[in-house]
């Protein structure tokens, strides 16, 4: 679990890093920087006791510092590419997520073998473009880059494409003068084309 995570994280990370201010990525590598001293010798008194306790612990600081940093730019990234509303569910998912797995571990039942002649659910076809209404085009468009950064295959990474390439197409046909705009600004694979249309219905 832990290695499949690695790669959206790192890349997730590097993006945060790329959008982020250089006076505001310095201040987070003091906070953990901080942190990572604060826990260093918290640690430190915990494991040794308060009267024998020497020197902080800087490997459990080091690790603490690095983690908290990666987790600001990690945010950051979110924000970058999904937007605020989406990044605010992200941990709860993951905390809900975590606790119903420790509950289902702990209280679900044996379950009996599925049997092997039931028929594969058919995946939900995509809503056509045309369809969608500018605005939810426009927030479709920023989740397919997050989505491209986690194809683990080229199928996959194809198919995101292909649906980004029609998100775009499609943005165009509506608002032609709008979309060159956003292209003017120096429109990024993640940014919102929306602030630079003419029409948000």
């Amino acid at each position: 679990m832990v290695a499949v995570l690695i790669g959206p994280v790192s890349a997730l990370a590097a993006i945060g890093a790329l959008t982020l201010p250089g006076d505001v990525l310095f201040g987070w590598i003091l906070l953990g920087a901080g942190a990572g001293i604060l826990v260093a010798f918290g640690a430190s008194r915990l494991r040794r006791g308060r009267e024998t306790a020497s020197g902080p612990d800087l490997p459990v600081g080091a690790a603490t510092a690095a983690a908290f940093v990666t987790a600001c730019l990690v945010l950051a990234g979110l924000l970058a590419t999904v937007g605020g509303v989406l990044t605010a569910t992200v941990p709860v998912l993951l905390v809900a997520g975590g606790l119903g797995a420790g509950y289902r571990h702990r209280v679900a039942p044996p379950t009996a073998p599925e049997p092997h002649d039931r028929p594969a659910p058919r995946p939900v076809p995509p809503v056509p473009v045309a369809d969608l209404a500018t605005e939810d085009l426009c927030v479709a468009w920023r989740r397919s880059y997050f989505l491209l950064i986690l194809a683990t295959d080229e199928p996959a990474r194809r198919l995101v494409v292909q649906r980004r390439q029609d998100f775009l197409d499609e943005i165009e046909r509506r608002d032609r003068r709008g979309f060159l705009r956003w292209l003017d600004s120096g429109a990024k694979a993640g940014s919102d084309p929306s602030p630079y249309l003419t029409t948000r219905s």
